[in-house]
C-alpha cells in the first residue's frame, strides 16, 4: 500500500512537470487574497509571499512590493555569488582580523570564529546558512572580492541582472544600514534562482539550507569540535510550533528594522511553493504563555492552508466555446464559435466554491471576415476566480469558415464603385479649385495691368 502511494505521488509530479514542459500551466497574474479570511494567521507580519515554484503561480500576497530591511535574507545573495565564484568547496580560507573586528559590539550572530582560523569554503557557507554567522559572510566576501565594498557591488550588479529593481545591498551580512533594503517580490526572485537546477551552487545549497546540525572539526584555532545549529525552527521537529515536515529549507533573518523574517521552500504530493514572511514580531498570541516568532507561524500557516486547499485542475476545454463573434462574407454561417487555444490547467483553490473559476471572454471584435483557419487567434479571455484573474489564454475560431465568392465579388465591386467615385470627387474639387484659382490670378493680374495705365503720362500734350 506505502508503495502503491509512493508510485501515485511519483506520477502526479511527473504528470505536473509534463504539464510545465509543455507550456500549457499558466502563472497566476493575482493572488487568491480573498480567501486569506480562511488561514490561521496571526495577522501580525506585515509582509507576506505565497508562490508556486511549479508554475510560478501567486496564491497569497500582502505588500509584497514594499522596500523593507532584508537583515539575514541578505545572506541568500552572498551565497550565491560565492557559490557561483567558487571551483572548490574544500578550499581553505584564512579568516583576516578586519572581517571579525568589524562585528565587535555589534551582538550580532556569529560562528565564533578567530583571527587567522583556517576553514573551507564549505565549512564557511554551513556556518552562514545555519548560524546566519556575519563573520562568516564578511571573509568569504573577502575571499571573493578582495574587500567588502567590491563585494556589494557584485551584489546590486546581480541583483539588477535578476530584475531585482527594488533591492540594493549596503553590506554582505544583513545588519540593518542606510539604503540596504529589498522587496518579498524581489527575494523570492533571488530564492527561485538559487534554487533552479542550472543555478551551479545548487547541489550545496540543497544539502546546506536542510542540515538542522552541522559540526565544525577541529582546527588550528581550535582543539575542540563546534556544533552548529540552524535558525530555521521550521526543519526543526524539536520547535513543534513551528516545524513543518514539508520544509526543506532556505534562509531567516531578524533586526530591529526588518523584523523577523524568514524565506521557506516546501514541497508535498508533487507541489512546490516559496514562502517569504517579513517584517514578523515576537510576541504573545492570544491562548498562548510565551512569545512566538509570527513569521515562523505565518509561513506554516499559509504553506499548510495551501496543501490541504490549492490543487491543480483542468480549468479550460480546447474543444468547449466560451464566445462567438459576427462573420462577414462568410459561405454558409454568420457567426463563429471561439474556444480556448489549449487545455490551461492551474493552480486553484479546491473545495471553497471552486466553482466560481469561469472565463470571461476580453477583446471580442465586433465582427471578423472570412476566410478563416480554425485555430486562428480572434481575442483572448481571462480565468477568475472569485472574480480574481489568475490566468490568461487565446480563444481561437473552432472552425473553418470559407468565404463567400459572390459576397466577396459584390464587396469589390462596391469597394471598386467607391474608389471610381472618390476619384472622381477628388478630381472635380481639384478642377475646380484649379478654376478658382486662375480666376483669383487673372483678376490680380487685370487690376494691376489698370493700375500701371492710369500712372503712364500723356506725353501727345506739351
Amino acid at each position: 500500500m506505502v508503495i502503491l502511494q509512493k508510485a501515485k505521488k511519483v506520477a502526479f509530479a511527473g504528470a505536473l512537470v509534463l504539464l510545465l514542459l509543455a507550456g500549457n500551466l499558466l502563472p497566476a497574474g493575482a493572488a487568491f487574497n480573498n480567501l486569506l479570511r480562511d488561514v490561521k494567521i496571526t495577522g501580525v507580519s506585515e509582509i507576506l509571499l505565497l508562490e508556486s515554484l511549479d508554475d510560478g503561480s501567486v496564491i497569497f500576497s500582502r505588500n509584497e512590493t514594499r522596500r523593507t530591511a532584508p537583515a539575514s535574507l541578505t545572506k541568500l545573495m552572498t551565497v550565491i555569488l560565492v557559490m557561483e565564484h567558487c571551483t572548490d568547496f574544500t578550499e581553505v580560507v584564512e579568516a583576516p582580523a578586519y572581517c571579525l573586528e568589524m562585528f565587535y559590539g555589534t551582538g550580532s550572530s556569529n560562528a565564533g570564529i578567530r583571527i587567522g582560523e583556517r576553514l573551507t569554503v564549505e565549512q564557511l557557507l554551513y556556518c552562514v546558512m545555519l548560524n546566519s554567522a556575519n563573520e562568516a559572510a564578511a571573509i568569504l566576501a573577502d575571499w571573493v572580492a578582495g574587500s567588502q565594498e567590491a563585494f556589494v557591488e557584485k551584489m546590486n550588479e546581480k541583483a539588477q541582472a535578476l530584475g531585482c529593481a527594488d533591492t540594493r545591498y549596503a553590506n554582505v551580512h544583513g545588519l540593518d544600514e542606510e539604503g540596504h533594503y529589498t522587496t518579498a517580490s524581489d527575494t523570492a526572485k533571488i530564492a527561485r534562482y538559487a534554487l533552479d537546477k542550472d543555478f551551479k551552487g545548487v547541489a550545496m545549497l540543497e544539502k546546506i539550507m536542510a542540515t538542522v546540525t552541522y559540526e565544525l572539526p577541529p582546527n588550528n584555532k581550535h582543539t575542540n569540535k563546534r556544533t552548529l545549529l540552524t535558525t530555521n525552527r521550521m526543519i526543526n521537529k524539536f520547535h513543534p510550533d513551528y516545524f513543518s515536515p514539508h520544509v526543506s529549507g532556505m534562509k531567516t533573518g531578524s533586526t530591529e528594522a526588518a523584523g523577523d523574517c524568514v524565506v521557506a521552500r516546501a514541497s508535498r504530493g508533487g507541489y512546490n511553493y516559496l514562502c517569504v514572511v517579513m517584517r514578523g514580531q515576537k510576541l504573545v498570541l492570544a491562548g498562548d504563555t510565551y512569545w512566538k516568532n509570527t513569521a515562523f507561524v505565518d509561513a506554516k500557516a499559509l504553506l499548510d492552508w495551501t496543501f490541504a486547499n490549492i490543487r491543480l485542475r483542468q480549468v479550460t476545454e480546447m474543444g468547449k466555446a466560451v464566445a462567438g463573434v459576427s462573420v462577414e462574407m462568410a459561405r454558409s454561417v454568420d457567426y463563429l464559435q471561439l474556444v480556448p487555444k489549449e487545455d490551461i490547467y492551474a493552480l486553484v483553490p479546491e473545495g471553497i466554491d471552486s466553482g466560481n473559476v469561469y472565463v470571461e471572454p476580453i477583446d471580442i471584435p465586433e465582427s471578423v471576415t472570412a476566410p478563416i483557419e480554425k485555430g486562428q487567434p480572434i481575442a483572448g479571455a481571462r480565468i477568475l476566480y472569485a472574480g480574481e484573474e489568475f490566468a490568461r489564454v487565446s480563444l481561437v475560431a473552432a472552425e473553418d469558415v470559407s468565404r463567400s465568392a459572390t459576397l466577396y465579388l459584390i464587396s469589390l465591386a462596391k469597394q471598386a464603385a467607391r474608389s471610381i467615385i472618390a476619384r472622381a470627387l477628388l478630381a472635380a474639387v481639384l478642377l475646380a479649385a484649379g478654376i478658382y484659382l486662375g480666376t483669383l490670378l487673372l483678376h490680380a493680374y487685370r487690376k494691376h495691368r489698370d493700375r500701371q495705365l492710369r500712372v503712364v503720362p500723356d506725353i501727345t500734350k506739351k
